[in-house]
C-alpha cells in the first residue's frame, strides 16, 4: 500500500449552541500538504489531475435529472470500547448524509437569502453495499477488533487499513477504493482529529486508503455521536469529491492571508473562513457563504450550484478512479443495484451484562429485510417471543444463551446463537468485608467481565501469595497511546454502610520519560449501568519503580492506593467496581489484594475506638487478637470471602487462632465485642 502522504481534512469540536463561536480542532494540514508538494512526483501528478477536473467542471455547471449512486461500507474498528458502535448510529450518519447532499433538511428554509437561490441539490446519494468483495452478502458494516482503533499520534490510518484487511469480521482482502467509498470509524484517528480524507486522485490507486476517516462521536448524531458533530461526515465527502474549503486549500480559517486565496468554486466569495455563524462576515469584501458545508461554522447547510459542478465532476471523470463507483457493473457487483436478499440472522442488546431483577434490550439486527422472528432467551422473562424488539427479564443470576431465528419470507430462517452471552449478577452481592487476592479465581465471566483490552491473570509475581492480575502492555500492539484495558468486578453489597474502605496493592515501571499510562477507578451503584470516577492515577504516581525494561516488581515495588469515594449513594446493594488502565507506552501494571471494607474501628454505639490488635503479622502458625474490650465473636474470611473460622461466645481479651493449616495468602478477621462494636483487620499467612 502507498505511503499516505497528504490529507485534506475537517475537524469540529463539540457546539454549546448552533449559533455560538466554536474553536476548530487543529490538524497539521497544511503542514502535511507543503511535505506532499516538496515530492516532485506527486506535485506534478497533482497539477495535471487538477486541470483536467478544472477543464471539465464546465461540462456539469448547471446539469439536473440524474441521481448518481455511491456503494459505501462502513470499517469499525474498536477495541471493545464506545467506539464499537452500533448499526443504527451508522445508519443515522448515513441518513444525514444523503439529506444534506439531496437539500432535504428542513433547516435549508431558513438559507441566508443571499445565497437561496444558489443552495444545490447534489443528486449524489451514498447506499450500503450488500456485497463483500468476494461476493459474500454482509450487512454494508464490518467490525474489526484492534488497538489501532485508536491512533492518538500523527494523522496516517495505514495501520487501520492494514487491521480491517487483515482481520474484519466479512471479508479478509483488500475493499477497492474504486469499488466502495470505505468510511473507517475508529477510536482516534489522529491528535485531536475528528476526520480526514484525500482528494481524487490516481497518486492512491486502488487501495482502501482512498477513504475517509472519522471518529466515532463524530459519526451520527445518537449514540457517541451528536447532532452538532454529524456534519463532518458530509464536510469530508465534499473532499473526498475534489472540495477544498471555502477559503482555498489550507486548514487555517481566520487569517486575512486567505482573501487571497480561492477554493476553485466561482459562486463562493473569497472568505478568511469562519468558526462561527457571523452572518454580516465581510472581511474580503463580498458576503461570506458561513453556511456552506465546506466552512467551519455550526450554521452549515448547504453546497452551492458551482461545488455542484465540480463533485459531479469528480464523480465522472477518471481521475482516481471514482468514475467506476457508479457504473452498472460496480453497482451490480456491490449489490446497489436490486433489493438485497435476505441472508443472515443476527441482533443486538443494549447490554450483555445485568443484575438479577433488571431488563435488557434486544433489537433484530438481521440483513436483509427480515419479516419473522422466533427469539429464545434462555433464563428470561419472557423466555420466547415474535417480535422484532423485545424487552427481557432475568430473575436469577448465571450465564445464559440467547437464540434468534429471523426470516426474509417467514417460510426458511436463518438462526444465530450466542451462548453464555448474557451475564447475571445477584442484585445483592457479596457481604463485606470484600477481598480479592486472586489466589483462588479467574479472570472469567461472571466473577470478573475483562473484554476490553488485555488484563490476564500471572503467577510471575503477586504481592503476596502466588498471583495477582496484569495489563499486558507490552504485547503485540499493547503499546499504542490511548488503548484502554478495562476490568470489572462482580456485585459487592456496602448497603449496610455509609462510607466503605477501598485499597488496592499496584506496581507499575515507566520505559522512558514520556510514557503517559494512567489507571481510573471507577464504581457504579446501579449494577454497571452508568459508571462514575472514584479515583485517577496519574502517570507521576503511577510509577512505583525507577524506569526500566520488562519491568517484574520485587516486594518493595508495590505501593496501596486507596479510594475514599464509597460515600453516600455509592453505598448500594449492587456496588461495582472497574479498573480502567491506558496505554502510555509504559511496561505492564500489576493489581493485587484489592480489599474493600467497613471502618477499621466502626462502631453501633457511642462508644469512641477500641485498641485492638494482631499478631506476629505475617504468621505461619499461631496468630494472637488482642483487645481493650472483651471479644464475644471471631470470624476469619480467606480471600474468596469465604468463612474459614468462626470462634463465638468468647468472653475474653486475647485469643489465640490456630492458622498453621491455612493456605499462604490473605486473610481477613472481623472481631465482634461484646459492647456491640465491630473491627475488620487482616493478616497474611505465610
Amino acid at each position: 500500500m502507498k505511503k499516505i502522504f497528504t490529507i485534506f481534512l475537517f475537524v469540529q469540536c463539540l457546539l454549546i449552541s448552533v449559533h455560538t463561536q466554536i474553536s476548530p480542532l487543529w490538524c497539521g494540514q497544511q503542514a502535511l500538504q507543503d511535505k506532499l508538494m516538496q515530492n516532485n512526483a506527486y506535485q506534478k501528478l497533482h497539477l495535471k489531475e487538477q486541470s483536467i477536473l478544472d477543464s471539465l467542471t464546465q461540462l456539469h455547471q448547471g446539469s439536473k435529472g440524474v441521481v448518481y449512486t455511491i456503494p459505501v461500507v462502513f470499517h469499525v474498528i474498536h477495541n471493545n470500547g464506545d467506539e464499537k458502535i452500533d448499526r443504527d448510529q451508522i445508519l443515522d450518519a448515513l441518513f444525514i448524509l444523503n439529506r444534506d447532499l439531496r437539500l432535504l433538511d428542513p433547516d435549508t428554509s431558513t438559507i441566508d437569502s443571499a445565497f437561496v437561490n444558489i443552495a444545490a441539490d447534489n443528486e449524489i446519494e451514498f447506499i450500503l453495499a450488500t456485497k463483500a468483495p468476494d461476493g459474500t452478502c454482509f450487512s454494508g458494516i464490518t467490525y474489526t477488533e484492534s488497538p489501532y482503533s485508536f491512533n492518538t499520534g500523527n494523522i496516517n490510518g495505514d495501520d487501520q487499513v492494514d487491521a480491517v484487511m487483515m482481520s474484519n469480521d466479512v471479508y479478509q482482502g483488500n475493499w477497492s477504493g474504486h469499488e466502495y467509498l470505505n468510511v473507517f470509524v475508529c477510536g482516534a484517528v489522529g491528535a485531536g482529529i475528528a476526520g480526514y480524507t484525500y482528494y481524487p486522485s490516481g497518486w492512491f490507486g486502488n487501495s482502501m486508503a482512498n477513504g475517509i476517516w472519522l471518529r466515532h462521536d463524530y459519526c451520527g448524531s445518537i449514540g457517541t455521536g451528536s447532532l452538532y458533530r454529524s456534519r463532518t461526515f458530509i464536510h469530508e465527502v465534499g473532499h473526498w469529491l475534489n472540495l477544498p474549503h471555502t477559503w482555498g486549500s489550507s486548514n487555517e480559517p481566520g487569517i486575512a492571508s486567505n482573501c487571497n486565496m480561492d477554493d476553485g468554486v466561482s459562486d463562493t466569495p473569497n472568505t478568511i473562513g469562519s468558526t462561527w455563524c457571523n452572518y454580516n462576515e465581510t472581511t474580503c469584501g463580498s458576503r461570506s457563504n458561513i453556511e456552506n458545508h465546506m466552512e467551519y461554522s455550526s450554521c452549515r447547510k448547504m453546497f452551492t450550484d458551482g461545488q455542484k459542478a465540480r463533485m459531479r465532476t469528480a464523480l465522472l471523470s477518471n481521475v482516481g478512479g471514482r468514475n467506476n463507483l457508479i457504473t452498472p457493473q460496480n453497482q451490480a457487483a456491490t449489490g446497489i443495484d436490486v433489493a438485497p436478499p435476505f441472508c443472515s440472522a443476527d441482533f443486538f442488546a443494549d447490554r450483555y451484562i445485568t443484575c438479577t431483577g433488571d431488563s435488557l434490550y434486544f433489537e433484530d439486527y438481521s440483513y436483509h429485510n427480515p419479516v419473522a422472528w422466533n427469539w429464545s432467551f434462555e433464563g428470561g422473562d419472557p423466555d420466547t417471543s415474535n417480535l422484532e424488539e423485545v424487552y427481557v427479564t432475568y430473575r436469577s443470576p448465571g450465564l445464559y444463551d440467547v437464540e434468534l431465528s429471523s426470516s426474509g419470507d417467514s417460510l426458511s430462517f436463518l438462526t444465530e446463537l450466542k451462548n453464555d452471552q448474557i451475564v447475571v449478577m445477584d442484585y445483592d452481592g457479596v457481604s463485606l468485608p470484600y477481598f480479592e487476592g486472586f489466589e483462588n479465581t479467574t479472570i472469567t465471566n461472571p466473577e470478573w467481565i475483562s473484554n476490553i483490552g488485555n488484563w490476564e491473570l500471572t503467577n510471575e509475581t503477586s504481592y503476596n501469595g502466588n498471583y495477582c492480575i496484569k495489563v499486558n502492555n507490552g504485547g503485540v500492539g499493547g503499546l499504542i497511546d490511548g488503548t484502554k484495558h478495562e476490568i470489572e468486578s462482580k456485585t459487592i453489597n456496602i448497603s449496610d454502610t455509609t462510607k466503605a474502605y477501598f485499597t488496592f496493592r499496584y506496581a507499575f515501571a515507566k520505559r522512558s520519560y514520556e510514557n503517559t499510562d494512567r489507571l481510573k477507578v471507577l464504581g457504579s451503584n446501579d449494577c454497571g449501568k452508568t459508571w462514575s470516577v472514584r479515583k485517577v492515577i496519574p502517570t507521576s504516581s503511577l510509577q512505583t519503580a525507577p524506569i526500566q525494561s520488562n519491568f517484574i516488581p520485587t516486594f518493595t515495588e508495590w505501593k496501596e492506593a486507596s479510594v475514599s469515594s464509597l460515600v453516600g449513594n455509592m453505598c448500594v446493594s449492587n456496588f461495582r467496581f472497574k479498573l480502567e488502565f491506558t496505554s502510555g507506552g509504559g511496561n505492564d501494571l500489576y493489581i493485587d489484594n484489592i480489599n474493600i471494607s467497613y471502618n477499621n474501628t466502626t462502631s453501633l454505639s457511642d462508644k469512641l475506638s477500641i485498641e485492638t490488635t494482631i499478631y506476629p503479622n505475617p504468621t505461619k502458625d499461631e496468630l494472637r487478637v488482642s483487645s481493650e474490650e472483651k471479644i464475644d465473636q471471631i470470624l476469619v474470611f480467606d480471600c474468596a470471602g469465604r468463612t474459614i473460622m468462626e470462634l463465638t461466645e468468647i468472653n475474653d481479651f486475647t485469643i489465640p487462632l490456630n492458622v498453621k493449616s491455612f493456605k499462604a495468602g490473605f486473610y481477613h478477621v472481623k472481631i465482634s465485642h461484646q459492647n456491640k462494636a465491630i473491627q475488620t483487620k487482616s493478616f497474611i499467612k505465610n
